[in-house]
């Protein structure tokens, strides 16, 4: 009688147990479900969409600040380029020198260097290389908020996404880009 008891309250634990997780797993795709339709609504990759939240942890020199950088710290300047780079990448390197020496050109357009939190290693590295952290008006820093995944269009690295002043998706390069094809943008 006693093994029958136990034997029925295990079948039974197991049957609230299995109600538990499935009920667990369906509250779990039913917040993945409406999340993905919040993002599904703004094609960030797409011309004309709105700049999405920006959230960096910024590189000063070689080290990593403890400072975190959004959207409203970049100024209310004219244009926003946003130079996405992996820190190993040749033409990464070089296109952030190709933008340090013409600074003189970004009088009134910031210029955001990110890269993916993941390659906070290599940051140094493209520091040293590109002694771009030189050029104050140059933000460079480690994305936190997810802004690569919402706008890389998995073409070529670096990627350049162009915003306007009202904060805008303009126009996105990808590769290796002359500056004058960067000029129209830049006031």
């Amino acid at each position: 009688m006693q093994r029958k008891l136990l034997i029925i309250l295990c079948l039974m634990g197991g049957v609230f147990i299995s109600f538990a997780q499935k009920k667990k797993k369906n509250k779990a795709m039913q917040a993945a479900t409406t999340a993905s339709a919040d993002t599904a609504k703004v094609d960030y990759k797409e011309i004309g969409a709105p700049m999405p939240a920006l959230k960096m942890r910024k590189v000063n020199g070689t080290k990593l600040t403890g400072e975190f950088m959004t959207n409203k710290d970049i100024g209310q300047k004219n244009y926003v380029f946003v130079m996405m780079y992996n820190p190993t990448c040749g033409h990464c390197q070089e296109e952030a020198v190709l933008l340090k020496k013409n600074i003189h050109l970004f009088n009134k357009t910031s210029i955001v260097l990110l890269s993916d939190s993941v390659m906070k290693e290599y940051v140094d590295f493209f520091e040293n290389t590109t002694r771009v952290s030189e050029v104050p008006s140059i933000k460079v820093g480690l994305d936190y908020a997810g802004f690569i995944t919402r706008t890389f269009v998995y073409k070529a690295l670096p990627q350049i996404n162009i915003y306007s002043p009202d904060r805008k998706l303009v126009k996105i390069f990808t590769g290796d880009v002359p500056i004058d094809s960067l000029k129209p943008y830049i006031e």
